[in-house]
């Protein structure tokens, strides 16, 4: 495990944004494994500006993305799939048939779950994962699971209910999401965590005991992992 230690968001966004910007200039072709949510979303610009110097080309990349709410049509403005295209996917030269996400309007969740890991095995599998999260793997999740349908806990209906016009019956229920042996497949891990809110979970995670109860905690055991935090985030740790 590498932790590199930033000043603050934009300081951890750009370096977070350095070693994926290395991955595609390493290898053009290779399978990004990108998250949703607020902590990569500077990341994502500084990718986008980069590109817009031309520093970087998507032309030959393919991307995964971690997770997508079940029920949830593409077109709805709280999607992943709508943020991904809002804040990277639109702004980039990137295929529209490179890019891979769960259908969340598949109600078949079996069927949906296995073709999101035989899409991600067609790929050769994912070269370098971004996690802001952990997707919703929540506490307890078995560490062997591949992509799956997970009913979300109550206190994540509560928080998304923000994005809903503050109404729980907007909000979906489920969602499907790799897991976390997805996950581990990867050949690098990158996260990135910011914020004083993130302290404690980062110590219990990262130098705390490998338990599904805390399912970032598997992370340890990734031969190439790197943990980017700003000051905040890294405010519990010696």
């Amino acid at each position: 495990m590498k932790i590199i230690r930033a000043k603050d968001y934009y300081d951890m966004s750009r370096k977070a944004a350095n070693i994926i910007s290395a991955q595609v200039i390493m290898k053009p072709n290779c399978v990004l494994g990108l998250a949703t949510g607020g902590t990569p979303v500077g990341t994502y610009k500084q990718l986008v500006e980069w590109y817009n110097k031309g520093d970087l080309d998507f032309a030959e990349v393919n991307t995964v993305n971690l997770d997508e709410y079940r029920g949830l049509p593409r077109e709805h403005p709280e999607s992943y799939w709508s943020f991904m295209h809002r804040n990277l996917f639109d702004l980039v030269n990137i295929r529209p048939e490179a890019i891979h996400m769960p259908a969340g309007t598949n109600m078949d969740a079996a069927a949906e779950c296995s073709h999101y890991d035989e899409i991600i095995q067609h790929l050769g599998g994912v070269d370098l994962q971004l996690l802001g999260h952990i997707g919703f793997n929540e506490p307890g999740a078995a560490f062997e699971l591949g992509t799956h349908c997970v009913h979300l806990t109550k206190e994540t209906i509560e928080a998304n209910k923000r994005f809903f016009d503050n109404n729980e019956d907007l909000v979906p229920k489920e969602a499907y999401t790799m897991g976390i042996k997805t996950i581990m497949q990867a050949r690098k891990v990158l996260m990135v965590a910011n914020g004083v809110g993130k302290a404690d979970i980062i110590k219990k995670a990262f130098f705390g005991p490998v338990t599904p109860e805390v399912p970032a905690s598997i992370l340890q055991m990734h031969p190439d992992f790197t943990l980017v935090l700003d000051a905040e985030a890294a405010s519990k740790l010696d």
